[in-house]
C-alpha cells in the first residue's frame, strides 16, 4: 500500500533538492580558469624583428606609443590620438605604393595597461577598421553594467564558488565576444601592423609582466595560442574589484635557456644596479618548484603608463644602440615616444570636513598619490636615459640619436576648468558618449600642440593638419564610426583643413 501521509509527500521534494544543490556543488568544484598551453620548443629566438623590419615604414625612424590605465577614459584618449596620428602626413618610403602616408602608418609599438590595452590590442588586430567599430562596440557600450548583470547571473555564483575560477575569468569570456572574438596573441604577431605589447603586474614580485614572446619563453608555454581576451583581462584586472589572472609556470619544460642579461647580471651582483634588481625578480620565473603559478593583476599597479619595462628592457640590453641591433633596426635615427597618461588629479573635498575620512576614502587617495608620483618618476627616467645615451653618443664622436618624448596629459591644458571637467570624468569602463568624445577631441588637441610632437613632424618633413575645435556627435549607422562608415571619420569629424 502505497503511503500517502503529509510526511512522506516531502521527501522526493528534499530529496530534489539535495541532489540539485549537490550538482550545484560539484559545478562550482569542476569549474576552472583556462590553462596557458605549455610548449617544448620555442622556434622564435627574435620574434618581432621581422615584424619590424617588414613593415612599410621609414628605416631611420622608431615610434613607440604608450597607453595608459585609466578604464573607457584611457581609451577613448588613446582612441583619439590613433584618430590625431591619422591626420598628420609624412613622406612615403619608396617601397610604399601608397599615396597617402600619415604617422599613423609609422607606429612600430605599442604599449597598452589596463583601459589602454583595449585599445591597443583592438588596433594591433583590426588595423584601421578599428575607427570603424570600436567607438559603437567598447568606447559608447556600458562594459561596467555588463559585468554586474554578469555576477547577478545565478550560472556565474556556481562557477564562481571555485577556488580555481575568478571574476576576472568571467569578465575575460566578456570581451571575447564582444570584442576580440577568440583571437589569440598569435594572431596580432602576425598581422601587418605595429608590435603590441599588453603589460600586466606580477602580484608576488610586483614587476611588469608583458604579453611578449620572450616573456612566455621564458615560462615554457606557447604564445602564439594564448587567448588577447586574457591578456587585457589581466592587465585590467583592478585589484579588489576582480580577481587574479593565473597562469602555470612550465620553466624547464622547453629548449630556451636563461637569458644572458640574466646571466651576467646575476654573475656580477651590484644591489645598486636597477639591471641587478630587475634580474632577481626575474630569475623567479626560472624555477617553477618555488613559482608553479604567476598570478597577474592590473599592470597599473607597476608600471600605469607602460613606459618603465620597455626602458628597463633597453637598459638591460645594454642601452640603445645594443637594443636596436638585436632588432635589427641599425638604421634607426629617431625615437619617438607619445605617452599617453590618463591620469586624475581629483581634488579631495573630503579635506574640507571635520571628520575622519572613511577607509576607502583614503585607500583611494592613496591610490591616486601613488600612481601620481610613479608616474613622474617614470617620465622623469625615460628623460635621464635619453640624455644619458646622447652624451654617451657625443663623447665617443657618435652622431646622436634624436629622441621625440611626447607626454600627453591633462595637466597641460591652460584652462582650469578645463581641467578640472578632465580629471573628473570617471575611470570605470562606462562613460557617456559626451565624455568619450570630449576625450578624442582633447587628445587631438593636446598632439598638435606638443613642442617635442611638432618637432617630429617637422624633421619628418611632415604635415600638420589645422583642426576647428568642434566634438564629434555619437556614432550611429551610416554616420562616420558607425557600420557604415567609409573610412574617412577624422576628417570629417574634427574638420581638418590641410
Amino acid at each position: 500500500m502505497t503511503d500517502v501521509s503529509p510526511h512522506s509527500r516531502k521527501r522526493p521534494g528534499i530529496t530534489g533538492f539535495l541532489i540539485a544543490l549537490s550538482v550545484l556543488f560539484l559545478a562550482s568544484c569542476t569549474a576552472q580558469y583556462p590553462l596557458n598551453p605549455a610548449v617544448e620548443k620555442v622556434d622564435r629566438v627574435e620574434p618581432y624583428r621581422a615584424k619590424l623590419n617588414a613593415r612599410d615604414r621609414s628605416s631611420d625612424t622608431l615610434l613607440i606609443l604608450a597607453f595608459s590605465g585609466g578604464g573607457t577614459r584611457a581609451a577613448a584618449l588613446s582612441y583619439g590620438i590613433l584618430e590625431a596620428l591619422d591626420l598628420v602626413e609624412v613622406p612615403a618610403p619608396p617601397t610604399k605604393d601608397s599615396k597617402r602616408h600619415t604617422l599613423l602608418d609609422e607606429v612600430d609599438l605599442i604599449s597598452g595597461v589596463s583601459g589602454g590595452s583595449f585599445t591597443a590590442s583592438y588596433f594591433g588586430l583590426n588595423g584601421r577598421d578599428i575607427f570603424n567599430d570600436f567607438r559603437t562596440e567598447f568606447l559608447y557600450g556600458d562594459f561596467q553594467g555588463a559585468m554586474l548583470w554578469g555576477l547577478a547571473n545565478p550560472v556565474n555564483w556556481v562557477r564562481l564558488w571555485s577556488p580555481r575560477f575568478g571574476r576576472s575569468d568571467m569578465v575575460q569570456e566578456y570581451y571575447d565576444y564582444k570584442l576580440f572574438k577568440g583571437a589569440t596573441l598569435g594572431d596580432i604577431a602576425k598581422k601587418p601592423g605595429p608590435v603590441v605589447i599588453v603589460l600586466a603586474t606580477e602580484a608576488i614580485e610586483g614587476i611588469s609582466f608583458g604579453f611578449t614572446p620572450s616573456q612566455f619563453a621564458l615560462i615554457c608555454s606557447d604564445f602564439d595560442k594564448f587567448p588577447v581576451s586574457r591578456a587585457v583581462a589581466a592587465s585590467a584586472a583592478f585589484p579588489g574589484a576582480l580577481s587574479p589572472v593565473v597562469l602555470k609556470n612550465y620553466a624547464g619544460q622547453c629548449d630556451i635557456r636563461t637569458p644572458l642579461w640574466i646571466e651576467k647580471s646575476l654573475a656580477k651582483p651590484d644591489i645598486s644596479s636597477r639591471t641587478y634588481y630587475n634580474a632577481l625578480r626575474m630569475k623567479t620565473y626560472l624555477n617553477p618548484k618555488t613559482k608553479p603559478y604567476i598570478y597577474l593583476i592590473d599592470g597599473g599597479v607597476s608600471d600605469n603608463l607602460g613606459v618603465r619595462g620597455i626602458v628597463e628592457s633597453l637598459i638591460a640590453r645594454g642601452g640603445i644602440h645594443e637594443s636596436l641591433r638585436a632588432l635589427g633596426l641599425e638604421k634607426t635615427r629617431r625615437v619617438a615616444i607619445v605617452i599617453v597618461d590618463a591620469k586624475t588629479e581629483e581634488k579631495a573635498h573630503w579635506q574640507l570636513l571635520d571628520e575622519v575620512p572613511g577607509i576607502g576614502t583614503i585607500l583611494g587617495a592613496s591610490s591616486t598619490i601613488m600612481i601620481n608620483k610613479y608616474n613622474f618618476e617614470t617620465i622623469e627616467l625615460l628623460h635621464h636615459v635619453a640624455r644619458d645615451w646622447t652624451h654617451d653618443d657625443e663623447i665617443h664622436g657618435q652622431k646622436p640619436i634624436d629622441f621625440y618624448i611626447t607626454h600627453i596629459a591633462f595637466d597641460a591644458l591652460p584652462d582650469e576648468k578645463e581641467r578640472d571637467y578632465f580629471n573628473t570624468v570617471p575611470t570605470s569602463l562606462y562613460l557617456e558618449p559626451e565624455h568619450v568624445d570630449r576625450l578624442r577631441e582633447v587628445a587631438a588637441r593636446l598632439l598638435y600642440t606638443d613642442k617635442a610632437f611638432l618637432r617630429l613632424v617637422k624633421d619628418l618633413g611632415g604635415r600638420m593638419p589645422e583642426v576647428k575645435a568642434r566634438m564629434a556627435a555619437p556614432a550611429k549607422p551610416g554616420e562616420p564610426g558607425g557600420p557604415a562608415d567609409d573610412g574617412n571619420h577624422a576628417l570629417r569629424e574634427l574638420e581638418v583643413e590641410p
